[in-house]
């Protein structure tokens, strides 16, 4: 069950970055610090999603620990994103 409700978040994520003009996909099975990554002409952004019923802004800080410590060139962003039920994206921040 977990497993599908970060899934569909996951999803989510991908499509409001295709809305935004991403081309965006999965890290499925990486087992990687970030869940999706998207490209675009402003850079590559490297995505870690959560999705919590309460608490977005905790979930967010427990999440960067792994983004933090991922070496990046320049033009790469870190960032984390919480979905919370019933409300949509409550936390997009950059690492």
């Amino acid at each position: 069950m977990n497993y599908r409700r970060g899934y569909l978040a996951e999803l989510k994520a991908i499509e409001t970055l295709a809305k935004a003009g991403c081309v965006a996909a999965r890290t499925a099975g990486s087992h990687s610090p970030f869940d999706v990554i998207a490209v675009s002409r402003a850079g590559v952004r490297l995505i870690q999603v959560r999705r919590v019923k309460t608490g977005a802004h905790g979930a967010a800080e427990k999440a960067t620990d792994g983004l933090r410590s991922l070496p990046v060139p320049p033009g790469i962003s870190r960032e984390v994103w919480v979905w919370l039920d019933g409300h949509g994206w409550a936390v997009q921040k950059a690492v």
